[in-house]
């Protein structure tokens, strides 16, 4: 049977002011700034027009990428951030993703890929780079937190360190175990030039030999840097640089520690003790409590000059 009966309403709370249910609070505190944020997702896509290279180029990011990668095996046409990023922005909104790459092809501008990061719905900034050379799929243990290194003067104040920092960086953690630390990505610019060189190293400590040891005066193993593939060659060709409101929201962090509560403070035993800010108080209104215990009689003048009076004396009869 159907009951007639409504169905009950979402019970709704506030949220910043604003009045919402409590599923929509709870979406909405997750999308609050936070001191850890958590992994960023990069979505990878296809053109329409794609050559080798910079479907290898793309593929090579994955790899670097995983496991916070999904790549889309549908090609999406005209793909074209640079004029038009609501397609970009509305497929990294239904994937939950921070970060987009785009592979394709054209005669003006061949072997191109594309990479950049979305905040709050919005294109952040993002870079075109033509791939010089695509090397093969480096191999990663899946999770591992890379080592990032960068070489070149022209890192220094560069938007594009920050960028690629926050590309691969991997998750946040606490500490890091040097023994487990395997993989090492190593990011070369030359001098005043704008080709990037990406290449992926595996870390093996081995054993100090007895002259290493006597030369460093120490037992620290020796550290030694092997490639896992051929490294991955762009050419830096344009860019968007993000708006100034948007990137100053992006860097915004929410305050360290507890809220600081007003007028309260602790003393040397850890006792609370709290102030009370009062207003000039007028006495002449002030409202007491009337005792009648305490109440002054008043008499009359004339029993007051009768007590004063008294019985008349000898001396005045006589006289």
């Amino acid at each position: 049977k159907r009951s007639n009966s409504m169905p009950k309403k979402a019970q709704t709370s506030t949220f910043e002011g604003k009045r919402v249910t409590a599923r929509g609070a709870r979406y909405l505190a997750s999308r609050t700034p936070k001191l850890r944020e958590e992994a960023k997702v990069a979505l990878l896509l296809r053109d329409t027009k794609t050559s080798e290279k910079s479907t290898k180029a793309l593929r090579a990011v994955h790899f670097l990428k995983l496991p916070f990668a999904k790549a889309l095996s549908r090609k999406r046409p005209e793909m074209k951030v640079f004029e038009d990023a609501a397609s970009v922005e509305r497929l990294c909104a239904r994937h939950d993703a921070a970060f987009f790459g785009i592979a394709s092809h054209s005669k003006k501008r061949p072997d191109n890929l594309i990479l950049g990061r979305v905040f709050d719905g919005a294109v952040l900034d993002m870079f075109e780079f033509g791939v010089v050379s695509a090397g093969a799929p480096p191999t990663k243990l899946v999770g591992s937190k890379p080592c990032l290194v960068f070489l070149g003067p022209d890192w220094e104040g560069n938007r594009l360190k920050n960028f690629f920092t926050d590309l691969l960086r991997g998750p946040d953690v606490d500490d890091v175990n040097l023994a487990g630390l395997d993989t090492v990505v190593v990011l070369a610019m030359g001098d005043h030039d704008d080709t990037i060189t990406i290449t992926t190293c595996r870390l093996d400590l081995k054993k100090a030999t007895p002259e290493e040891k006597t030369k460093r005066n120490d037992d620290a193993p020796t550290a030694r840097l092997d490639a896992v593939a051929e490294p991955l060659v762009l050419k830096r060709r344009r860019d968007h640089a993000p708006a100034l409101e948007l990137w100053k929201a992006a860097l915004k962090q929410p305050k360290q520690g507890p809220k600081k509560r007003k007028n309260i403070s602790r003393n040397e035993l850890g006792e609370t003790l709290g102030t009370v800010h009062l207003g000039r108080q007028d006495l002449d209104a002030l409202q007491t409590r009337k005792v009648k215990a305490l109440k002054i009689k008043h008499t009359t003048d004339d029993s007051l000059q009768g007590t004063q009076q008294g019985p008349a004396s000898d001396d005045d009869d006589e006289s």
